[in-house]
């Protein structure tokens, strides 16, 4: 049997500071609720400067949930089930009431930020015990005004899509991109049939597959990476597609609850719902669940232009079956729709929504994807060693659509301590374990590994290989550097090498648009520094004859890969764009000062 919490002196004084905050008022005692575990502080709230002409009241009344853990933990505001804000606005849940609670579920985004905020009131919520109640509730009042006078989003603000409350886990995944977006809106029709997939290794995640017009032809395919289309363990799902010129939202800020609502919001827009997908939907009498997914155009910038389709999707059960004529109906579809009406379909029939997401790879990449140019590279990896395996890792992150990984060697124990391979992947290839890695880190990219070395690959090794445009060695070998110049190449190649030096203390990055590989100029510029290792090093007992990285016993941890890594991945990045560009050599070398760690140097770095 659990104990309720004592009072804390903490929330008490958070509680006392509010009397001082002008039109609050508290409306009974801080309450334990034991089913979600937080205190319940119920308040009224008066703001006179509440636009008269709008819904809200100028008195409201609201529950705050606290965590029992105040000053930390999270802090909720949500209105009164009929003394506050009915609907629905910007910057707040979906404002639906349910049975078993006093308020309703639309909570406020306190936190949230536009440039008239930053006007009124502090932007970074308060964390101590006195002050942080305190400005919840202030926010709260600035929200209100807000609210009533429509300024919640502002032109400049990032656009926000109003949330929903979902009855199921399932998520239904598109992947929309800016550059399709003049496609779809001039396309002659806009409805058709869509295809979509469920695989077992993500139980929860439908994946939207091609579009059809109302001819079957396929007017929009997602390219999903490996990981999804070579997937076995597929079910299938059918479903119809409406494409709208407007965005289905009522005011202030709701989508649809109930077909009612969403037929009314389309004939406004001079949209006949059903007419553009009933008969689409004879597919619905067939499957148990169906799936219509209404797309429409948003910015990403409030008053910006549109930029980009936005899909959600509603889930239908089987339709009606197929039943005999029965009298009174001339149509068979007219049958079937008035009997669908009466049952699924049903005017008053609360809409089913499914999470919808766009897991396009601009969307889930923006924040750390390389240029557009970049991302349709396909990169063919020479070496999955400790190097090799981090260049992958970082490369398949940054948005390049195909890695291929060459190499014959099998992951050894001794490896584990600066791979990011792991005990599962013992006595695999190399390649073959780093490529199942790279499928699993990104959807959209295609990675398949070679057990074979560079450059006894065989013919059809061979023809996977020249499909590529950059060839990148990390092997450390000269042998591999020769044989990518005396290469049979059918193909013109970019090619990088990035090896490191004893104990990761240097890297060095040659980066060519010269085909085929000028090996003698690698060498002139490399060969200096390996004259200054074998200077450095020649008390050292290596493990092997020369400089390289991925010997078991190569004296060079996980980190100090990783940090030279990066490097050569901002190189690259820099060069990528212009295949006609200069060709780069570029020496890192990391700095200490009494053994202590002071960054990284650029040491030499040549551009011809």
């Amino acid at each position: 049997m659990s104990i309720d919490p004592i009072l804390t002196e903490e929330l008490l004084l958070g509680c006392q500071h509010l009397e001082v905050l002008d039109g609050y008022e508290q409306k009974q005692e801080l309450y334990w609720y034991k089913e979600l575990e937080r205190w319940v502080l119920h308040f009224n709230v008066t703001e006179s400067y509440i636009n008269p002409e709008s819904n809200i009241s100028k008195m409201t009344q609201w529950y705050m949930l606290i965590d029992p853990l105040y000053p930390r933990g999270s802090i909720g505001v949500y209105p009164d089930k009929v003394n506050s804000v009915q609907e629905s606005y910007p910057h707040q849940n979906d404002n639906i009431e349910t049975d078993d609670y006093p308020w309703r579920w639309g909570r406020v985004c306190t936190d949230w930020d536009n440039s008239e905020l930053d006007l009124l009131s502090d932007n970074e919520e308060f964390l101590d015990a006195k002050q942080r109640l305190f400005w919840h509730v202030q926010r709260l009042k600035l929200w209100l005004v807000s609210a009533s006078n429509h300024t919640l989003m502002e032109p400049g603000d990032v656009f926000e899509l109003p949330h929903i409350h979902y009855r199921n886990e399932d998520k239904v995944v598109f992947a929309e991109v800016t550059l399709h977006f003049d496609k779809w809106l001039n396309l002659s029709s806009r409805s058709g049939s869509v295809f979509l997939q469920k695989i077992s290794k993500f139980p929860n995640i439908i994946f939207v597959s091609d579009f059809f017009n109302r001819k079957s032809e396929v007017i929009q395919e997602y390219d999903w990476g490996n990981e999804v289309s070579l997937n076995l363990e597929k079910q299938s799902y059918y479903g119809v597609w409406l494409l709208l010129k407007f965005q289905p939202i009522k005011n202030p800020w709701a989508y649809p609850k109930t077909f009612r609502e969403l037929e009314v919001l389309c004939s406004s827009n001079k949209v006949d719902l059903w007419e553009e997908i009933y008969d689409l939907m004879h597919v619905f009498r067939d499957n148990d669940r169906n799936f219509i997914l209404l797309g429409f155009p948003i910015p990403k910038i409030v008053g910006q232009e549109n930029q980009i389709i936005q899909w959600i999707t509603y889930e239908i059960p089987k339709l009606s079956k197929l039943v005999k004529k029965i009298k009174g109906f001339r149509k068979s579809k007219d049958m079937y729709f008035n009997i669908d009406r009466l049952n699924h379909l049903k005017p008053s029939k609360e809409l089913n929504y499914l999470c919808t997401e766009n897991w396009s790879k601009e969307a889930i990449l923006s924040r750390g994807s390389l240029d557009l140019n970049s991302q349709q590279g396909r990169v063919f990896l020479i070496g999955a060693g400790a190097l090799g395996s981090a260049i992958g890792e970082l490369l398949c992150r940054t948005g390049v659509s195909q890695i291929t990984v060459c190499d014959n060697d099998k992951l050894q124990i001794g490896n584990l301590s600066r791979h990011i391979l792991g005990l599962d992947d013992l006595d695999e290839y190399k390649s073959v374990s780093l490529s199942k890695r790279i499928n699993q880190n990104n959807l959209h990219i295609k990675s398949t590994g070679i057990t074979n070395p560079f450059p006894d690959l065989s013919e059809e090794e061979i023809e996977e290989m020249d499909a590529h445009d950059v060839i990148i060695d990390t092997t450390g070998s000269d042998m591999v550097i020769n044989q990518l110049n005396s290469f049979g190449w059918t193909l013109p190649k970019r090619f990088i090498s990035v090896s490191l030096g004893f104990g990761a203390k240097r890297i060095f990055i040659f980066l060519s648009n010269k085909h085929p590989f000028p090996n003698e100029t690698f060498f002139k510029y490399l060969q200096p520094w390996l004259v200054l290792e074998k200077q450095e090093n020649e008390d050292i007992s290596l493990p092997r004859e020369g400089i390289g990285c991925y010997h078991p016993l190569f004296p060079a941890r996980l980190d100090d890969i990783w940090t030279m890594a990066g490097l050569a991945i901002k190189e690259i990045e820099i060069w990528w764009p212009n295949m006609f560009g200069s060709n780069v050599f570029a020496v890192y070398e990391q700095q200490q000062i009494n053994g202590m760690p002071t960054g990284v140097l650029l040491k030499q770095r040549e551009v011809f």
